[in-house]
C-alpha cells in the first residue's frame, strides 16, 4: 500500500484504519457490505461516496489499481 500511497501522491489519500479501530466501527463495517470478513478496502471518490469495496485481503495491487482507475478516471 505504501507503495501505490506514493505512486498516487496527489491523486489520492491512502489511510490505514487499525485492527482497533475496525473493531469499533461494526455500523460503517456492515454499510459497506463486510458483514462475513469484517475488514477490507474500500476506495472513495472525491466526494466521500464509497465507490469500489472489496472485502477481505482477497485482493492485491491489480484490484486496488482498478479501482483507483475507477475513481480518478485513468
Amino acid at each position: 500500500m505504501r507503495e501505490l500511497e506514493q505512486e498516487y501522491e496527489g491523486q489520492a489519500k491512502f489511510t490505514i484504519i487499525s485492527p482497533e479501530e475496525t473493531a469499533a466501527s461494526a455500523d460503517a463495517i456492515e454499510e459497506y457490505g463486510f458483514t462475513d470478513q469484517k475488514h477490507g478496502l474500500v476506495v472513495f471518490d472525491g466526494q466521500g461516496a464509497a465507490i469500489v469495496k472489496l472485502p477481505g485481503h482477497m485482493f492485491g495491487r491489480p484490484e486496488i489499481e482498478a479501482g483507483l482507475k475507477q475513481v480518478l478516471g485513468g
